[in-house]
């Protein structure tokens, strides 16, 4: 592994809230659908591959890039890296991946698309 980090200073943001659990969330008698929230909670603790920070805490993931599609089973994330020529962009679309379709129902076809800015 190179000892030279690509980003070495980055921006740390602020994490959302955590969401508030309902009665109704934890009663398996209700179906619920999956939505962006949900997802969103899934991957936004996962932890950056050259700092001790999570995705969201770099802003590499948002609430607002997740797209829920439960009609056609279907799961869009968009992620933007630190940097625009990141080495590590592709570790953290795989470990997005990876984390989504170990933790979603199987029905879901899971697509994870890097973000240019």
């Amino acid at each position: 592994m190179s000892s030279r980090l690509d980003n070495a200073n980055p921006i740390v943001y602020q994490s959302q809230k955590e969401r508030e659990i309902l009665p109704e969330d934890e009663d398996d008698n209700i179906e619920d659908k999956v939505d962006s929230r949900e997802v969103f909670d899934l991957i936004r603790c996962i932890n950056d591959p050259e700092h001790p920070l999570t995705l969201e805490e770099l802003n590499v993931v948002e609430n607002d890039r997740v797209h829920v599609n439960n009609e056609e089973n279907r799961v869009q994330v968009e992620f933007t890296p630190t940097i625009p020529h990141c080495s590590m962009a592709t570790l953290i679309g795989l470990s997005i991946r990876v984390k989504l379709l170990r933790s979603l129902p199987s029905r879901f076809k899971v697509s994870v698309m890097k973000l240019h800015e």
